[in-house]
């Protein structure tokens, strides 16, 4: 399993289009990895977590396409996240060739978003699949397996564990802290990878709706005690703020000693 990180900012952005605070200008300084798109992710060419107004920018960058894609599952409905408009061009208006059938999966909010903003889905060649349910795999035409879980955020959020080709991955933002059901849904099936929502960064915060690094290492441990993070689980923290201040060296070493990567936008992991 290829898991390529498109963009790993929070909702806006960094550095923030908008703010002069001293992260965002030493972002704008140092470029490279300092640079965060919003966040979405690239699975084996075949599978896409979130689809947001970045993800043009970040194909662009990254020199790949959307050609195979055959499944588009959504965390939830939040426009950095899910930004169904942009799924228009891939209808004949705008392609010579038309895309393989595009299968997407949702909550109730996502479904109902991206039916509104698309109306006829027909041309588009989108098939769009009843709302996810928590706690209820699916296994999608390419033989990935969704398990959609309750996340601590809005209505209708929802972490994901994507089990593909014998290989496991939780994608574990937005959320804060993790409710007890969906630790209890992890129990016992040990993870190759653990995507960890970094918003707050160092800020102190009682995350309810996003996790800083004492956040992370707390769900992280979590997780260790019930058997779903191993020894052998790639561990990393993504979806960071501008607010949170630590740019990507000073994150890099904070979380070295817990033996966490710090994500960076276009990011390859290989399990």
């Amino acid at each position: 399993m290829e898991i390529l990180l498109l963009g790993t900012a929070a909702a806006e952005g960094w550095p923030c289009p908008w703010c002069a605070c001293a992260a965002c200008a030493e972002a704008r300084r140092r470029g490279g990895r300092d640079l965060r798109s919003r966040s979405n992710a690239l699975i084996d060419d075949v599978v896409k977590v979130d689809f947001n107004a970045d993800t043009l920018m970040q194909m662009q960058r990254a020199g790949r396409d959307l050609t195979r894609l055959s499944t588009l599952v959504f965390t939830h409905a939040h426009n950095d996240h899910c930004t169904p408009a942009e799924l228009q061009y891939r209808g004949p208006w705008f392609v010579a060739d038309p895309p393989p059938l595009l299968h997407v999966y949702g909550s109730a909010p996502v479904v109902m978003d991206v039916r509104a903003a698309l109306g006829d889905l027909d041309p588009l060649r989108l098939e769009v699949h009843p709302p996810l349910e928590p706690f209820q795999a699916v296994t999608t035409s390419d033989g990935t397996e969704i398990l959609p879980l309750p996340a601590a955020h809005v209505p209708g959020t929802f972490l994901l564990r994507l089990t593909r080709g014998g290989r496991r991955l939780f994608y574990g933002h937005d959320s804060g802290t993790y409710p007890d059901e969906t630790v209890a849904a992890l129990a016992g099936t040990p993870l190759d990878m653990a995507l960890f929502d970094c918003t707050y960064g160092p800020q102190p915060h009682e995350y309810k709706g996003h996790l800083g690094i004492d956040g992370v290492l707390q769900m992280a441990e979590r997780l260790r005690a019930v058997g779903a993070v191993t020894e052998r689980t790639r561990l990393v923290a993504t979806h960071f703020s501008h607010n949170g201040g630590m740019l990507q060296e000073d994150l890099a070493a904070r979380f070295a000693p817990h033996h966490v990567d710090a994500a960076y936008d276009g990011m390859i992991v290989n399990l």
